[in-house]
């Protein structure tokens, strides 16, 4: 295998901290993971590529009145317009949140199953390695996968309680009571989580995962709703109707050109497995 095409795994993770490989057990985990980790990524790609780029459906733009808007003044109904462009933005961010969850520890999985193979003689042990080496390994996988279960489950509930439809107070709330109307969804779950005790913890994501996707649409919704009535009443592709550059700049930039919210844990988490290699 090239030496450079993990080593550059390794770099997007920031697991190497660019120091050099050494000859330590330790490194064939961290290969392993980067390795697994891409090769998830890969298979999941289709379903990342449509997190990439914001865009409100425009095929709902009619030139019909909207009931539940037609008497919201033309400012408020901007103002309104931009809330709802941010909760979708903020809601389709948590959204690669949660497949990034599920990527991880579908890493940490596969690497898991790779060392219990070779424990059970259905695959080859690495050159200059131990079954008592590989032993180590597997327990220390199997501990780091526990840690970021947990710890980035707690991060996934930061992200969903940011992003709360409210609907019941707040500004945000009277905007989506005003603009949802007679289409209000009371059996809308704006605060999903993640249960890490599920029986199958990929099961527990998807369905928080499509929880979150229902609350992205229904902003996205929402903001065709509003624009589509501004529309109607002569706005046509006017800035104040459109993402700010900065904005757009923002929502454009792609899945992994964004610091990852759960990289201060994995950056924790190897760090304690290296040390514990060392003193092991």
């Amino acid at each position: 295998m090239n030496v450079s095409s993990f080593t550059n795994a390794f770099q997007q993770n920031q697991i190497l901290s660019n120091r050099p490989l050494q000859s330590q057990p330790i490194n064939d985990t961290l290969k392993r993971f980067s390795e697994n980790l891409l090769k998830v990524k890969s298979k999941e790609k289709d379903m990342q590529s449509r997190f990439d780029t914001f865009e409100m459906s425009l095929e709902a733009v009619e030139q019909k009145e909207d009931s539940s808007l037609s008497e919201i003044p033309d400012e408020l109904l901007k103002a309104y317009l931009h809330l709802y462009e941010d909760g979708a933005n903020m809601s389709q961010e948590n959204e690669k949140y949660l497949m990034e969850y599920r990527e991880q520890l579908s890493a940490f999985d596969q690497t898991i199953q790779e060392y219990q193979n070779m424990l059970d003689g259905r695959s080859e042990i690495p050159e200059k390695m131990k079954p008592e080496d590989v032993a180590n390994l597997l327990h220390q996988t199997k501990t780091a996968r526990e840690e970021f279960l947990q710890k980035g489950a707690n991060v996934l509930d930061w992200a969903s309680k940011r992003n709360q439809l409210n609907t019941q107070e707040g500004f945000m709330g009277r905007a989506y009571q005003k603009i949802a109307g007679e289409k209000n969804d009371n059996q809308i779950d704006s605060q999903w989580s993640v249960d890490t005790s599920a029986e199958n913890i990929y099961s527990e994501i998807d369905r928080a995962l499509a929880s979150a996707h229902k609350v992205t649409s229904v902003f996205r919704e929402g903001a065709s709703r509003i624009l589509a009535e501004l529309r109607r009443r002569g706005y046509g592709n006017e800035q104040s109707l459109q993402l700010s550059a900065e904005d757009q700049a923002t929502i454009n930039s792609g899945y992994a050109e964004r610091q990852s919210p759960f990289q201060a844990i994995l950056d924790n988490i190897w760090a304690t497995v290296r040390k514990n290699a060392i003193e092991a």
